[in-house]
């Protein structure tokens, strides 16, 4: 990579595209054996054929552990997070950072025309930011990879 594109970087570059989902009526417990199925921090919920909230570990262990509620009695639209906040595959891995901080997430869902594509976290945009500044530093695309 050269280093005018590591500065430019779209999400649609890096964003993960593998959307695991389940029902809007699915219980916590099922949807958390799902999330340790697919080894996975957070799962997409889907109401009508469009994605319409996202919970995590952290929403499970804060609204269900936490509050002594039965995780197979509480179905997942009850601590989903919802509307979702979305993000241009078209902007940067800096725009997605800024985005993150500002609403205080996690994770990012990435949509075009209406449609969830894809999604970044915390995670992908500390790598990638790692990777962009060690390239600007030293020109060299090896720096940060390794």
């Amino acid at each position: 990579m050269d280093r005018e594109k590591g500065e430019n970087m779209k999400l649609k570059d890096m964003m993960n595209t593998n959307l695991i989902k389940t029902s809007l009526n699915s219980t916590v417990s099922d949807a958390a054996k799902l999330m340790d199925a697919k080894n996975i921090g957070s799962l997409l919920i889907e109401g009508n054929g469009k994605i319409i909230g996202i919970i995590s570990e952290r929403d499970i262990l804060r609204k269900i552990v936490a509050k002594g509620k039965d995780p197979a009695k509480t179905p997942v639209m009850e601590i989903m997070s919802s509307p979702l906040i979305t993000i241009s595959p078209e902007k940067s891995i800096d725009d997605a950072n800024e985005l993150m901080i500002q609403k205080k997430i996690r994770r990012l869902l990435v949509e075009e025309n209406g449609k969830i594509i894809g999604f970044v976290n915390m995670r992908d945009i500390s790598h990638n930011l790692k990777y962009m500044i060690g390239l600007r530093i030293t020109g060299h695309d090896e720096y940060a990879r390794g």
